[in-house]
């Protein structure tokens, strides 16, 4: 059965018009026509069965009966990424809401490419936006990930709850020692992590002073040098799976 996502607040009663990103997708790329039955998602948790109404420019449905999503994880992971060069952030912002993140906040660092100004005109919130949606229909995920607007590195330190359940990890290649266990993730004991990773550059010991004066935890990944993009996949991937939520 085909997925949509529609916005709560365009919900009345049992009847619900979709977007028009998400109207044109039915009658102009699938062509479906009333009486079709259809899955949608309000972004929240909540998994409709529905069918179509009205076809057109707004596409309208009716809301026939709520499933059990289901797919929350125990704890809640928080992802501070440093902006990545190209498509690299788009592939990242989808693979975070495939594997379960709750929330991504991109930020500025001074290995970043390019000025903040720069980078903020170059990745759009409303892209992201789609990129989330359309990785939360694939792999039928019921709540959307939700894509802070990028922020400077203090900035984004600054937005880290620090309380007694919370674990912060940063991610870095110079850390030698500490690895990530399982024993971090005490059943009871956390109910939010947060792990922080650089860009292409890395990120400067002048930030990972910073980042440790404010209780961060620099964690390896092992003995090879990866890749941002994939330091960050596999990063998320050990913390999902050691938390439960995979």
């Amino acid at each position: 059965m085909r997925r949509f996502v529609f916005d709560p607040e365009m919900r009345d009663g049992d009847t619900v018009t979709l977007s028009a990103a998400e109207s044109y997708h039915i009658t102009r790329v699938l062509r479906l026509q009333p009486g079709t039955g259809v899955e949608v998602l309000d972004g929240r948790g909540g998994v409709y069965t529905a069918e179509i109404v009205e076809v057109g420019r707004s596409v309208v449905i009716r809301l026939l009966g709520r499933q059990e999503a289901g797919d929350c994880g125990r704890v809640r992971l928080w992802v501070g990424q440093g902006l990545l060069k190209g498509k690299k952030m788009d592939g990242t912002v989808q693979q975070c809401t495939e594997l379960g993140v709750t929330r991504l906040t991109p930020f500025y660092s001074s290995r970043c490419q390019g000025s903040m100004n720069e980078i903020r005109e170059r990745h759009k919130a409303e892209r992201w936006e789609r990129i989330v949606v359309a990785a939360c229909k694939q792999c039928r995920r019921s709540t959307l990930m939700e894509v802070d607007e990028p922020v400077d590195f203090t900035a984004m330190l600054s937005q880290v709850d620090h309380g007694s359940g919370t674990l912060r990890l940063i991610f870095w290649e110079e850390e030698q020692e500490f690895r990530l266990r399982q024993d971090l993730l005490r059943p009871g004991s956390i109910d939010t992590v947060c792990i922080l990773l650089g860009p292409e550059g890395g990120l400067s010991p002048a930030e990972i002073a910073a980042a440790r004066q404010s209780g961060w935890q620099t964690v390896s990944l092992g003995r090879r040098i990866l890749r941002a993009e994939t330091a960050t996949l596999t990063a998320v991937s050990l913390v999902q799976y050691l938390a439960g939520n995979l």
